[in-house]
């Protein structure tokens, strides 16, 4: 699974652009969007959220909070990792 693979949607909160998730057969997944309110800039312009059965979880090998200012090489990079988990 690659950024490239992923279906964004406009996102329903004012202050974010699009939203994508995907869930992998391990239960664990993750959200990813963009926009001014998201921990992004113009050249890291990614925020991901890894998800547990379909919720944010904050309980992960990989990180306890959300992952900002990510370039679309790293979020494929935590797509692999979360796939592993």
């Amino acid at each position: 699974m690659k950024v490239s693979d992923l279906v964004f949607k406009e996102h329903p909160s004012k202050g974010f652009d699009t939203i994508a998730t995907h869930t992998f057969p391990n239960g664990y997944g993750a959200s990813i969007i963009t926009g001014q309110d998201a921990y992004s800039s113009e050249t890291a312009p990614y925020e991901l959220a890894v998800l547990h059965n379909g919720k944010i979880t904050y309980d992960t090998e990989l990180t306890g909070d959300v992952l900002g200012y990510l370039t679309e090489e790293e979020v494929n990079e935590y797509l692999l990792k979360i796939e592993a988990l």
